[in-house]
């Protein structure tokens, strides 16, 4: 008569079906919560992992609302403790590290806004909030060093243009790209957005750094400032900004700038920055619609 198998066994055998099929067929053969009760084989190695991988699905909604969530939020799942809560979200920090190290130890050139969006990405590190960076570039458009500026609420962030002069001038760069991301997912510049940008250009320009865009990105989606006619360039020799439709993004190193249409940007006070601030390095505002 054969013997009967116990609950362990079952498990036991179920995880090394699993773990075969992943040293096969990889981590994409599995269903989204199969991947969770593959993870959790690492911090639970004696339990039925995937009534735990559904519990956590339902509880956020989604796969990746899971990896997104803290540690504290995972912990408030029946079945989830610290050490499972701290695997769970660090996957996300491996990931994002990876992207960072590997942009570091191969660099690219950036020769269009959506490369330059895949590239900024991983450095977004908090979903819930809004988040300002700047890629420094050399002549060639590689990146010399992604510049952390500062993060926010979900839908503004504040940001001091002095500090920001002081870091694109230490990192020897000659243009920069500036990134921020929208959480609530629209993809569109808005007016302190704009208002933003053209400060940052006249701050950079003074000292002979070139904004090529400003790029805002989504969970989903990007938007670019400069193919949208909205990145103006400054004129070192009035000190006043010129707007141009950029004919390719960013203009080749051996092309000179075309400027297809000039307008005098008169300046406008910013509704969400004092008066006399750009002056006196108050902070400037980007935010949502």
């Amino acid at each position: 008569m054969p013997e009967k198998k116990t609950t362990n066994s079952i498990h036991e055998e179920h995880r090394a079906r699993m773990q075969e099929r992943v040293a096969r067929d990889g981590l994409t053969s599995l269903a989204a919560h199969e991947v969770l009760e593959y993870l959790l084989y690492f911090s639970i190695p004696r339990r039925d992992t995937n009534p735990l991988a559904h519990r956590l699905i339902q509880h956020f909604g989604g796969f990746c609302q899971v990896l997104d969530a803290s540690e504290e939020e995972l912990m408030q799942v029946q079945g989830i403790g610290p050490a499972s809560a701290r695997l769970l979200h660090s996957f996300r920090d491996v990931a994002r590290f990876y992207q960072i190290q590997k942009h570091k130890e191969h660099p690219v050139q950036l020769r269009n806004a959506e490369m330059c969006c895949e590239y900024i990405r991983p450095l977004f590190s908090e979903p819930k909030r809004e988040e300002f960076y700047m890629i420094a570039m050399n002549d060639d458009y590689v990146p010399l060093k992604e510049i952390y500026i500062a993060s926010g609420i979900p839908n503004r962030v504040q940001f001091d243009t002095h500090k920001l002069l002081r870091d694109a001038v230490a990192s020897q760069c000659t243009c920069v790209v500036l990134a921020h991301n929208h959480p609530s997912g629209l993809a569109a510049a808005s007016n302190a957005d704009l208002l933003a940008t053209q400060a940052i250009i006249l701050a950079l320009g003074q000292v002979g750094i070139d904004v090529l865009d400003h790029v805002i990105l989504t969970p989903t989606d990007w938007f670019s400032m400069a193919e949208h006619g909205r990145v103006p360039q400054y004129n070192p020799g009035t000190g006043q900004l010129l707007f141009a439709a950029r004919a390719t993004w960013p203009m080749e190193p051996e092309k000179p700038k075309q400027i297809k249409r000039w307008m005098r940007l008169k300046h406008k006070a910013n509704p969400a920055c004092p008066a006399g601030a750009r002056q006196q390095g108050l902070p400037w505002t980007i935010q949502n619609k």
